[in-house]
C-alpha cells in the first residue's frame, strides 16, 4: 500500500501520524483517499479539484510535475511527500 509522508505543519490532521499508508492507483487516488476524512484536509492540499500553488508533492523524491502530474500512477510501495511551504516574517 502506498504511503504518504506528511508534513509536520498537516500532522495535526493525521493524529500526529509522519507516515500515512492509503489506497490508490495514481497520485490523485492516493491523495484523495488521504483528505477524504478531512475537509479541512482537503481545503489545505487542493483547492477547486486542483492542488494549491504553494504544495509540492513527490513520488519516491520526483515532483509529480515532472512526471504526470496527479495521474501519475503509484505502485504499493511507493512513497508520497507533500511538502507545504510556509511563510512568514
Amino acid at each position: 500500500m502506498p504511503v504518504i509522508l506528511v508534513p509536520s505543519s498537516l500532522r495535526r490532521y493525521t493524529d500526529q501520524q509522519s507516515r500515512v499508508a492509503v489506497t490508490g492507483e495514481t497520485v490523485a487516488g492516493t491523495l484523495d483517499n488521504f483528505v477524504g476524512q478531512s475537509s479541512e484536509l482537503r481545503n489545505h492540499i487542493f483547492n477547486a479539484g486542483n492542488l494549491r500553488s504553494f504544495i509540492v508533492v513527490c513520488k519516491n523524491g520526483q515532483d509529480i510535475r515532472l512526471l504526470d502530474g496527479l495521474a501519475t500512477p503509484v505502485a504499493a510501495n511507493d512513497e508520497i511527500r507533500i511538502l507545504a511551504s510556509i511563510a512568514g516574517g
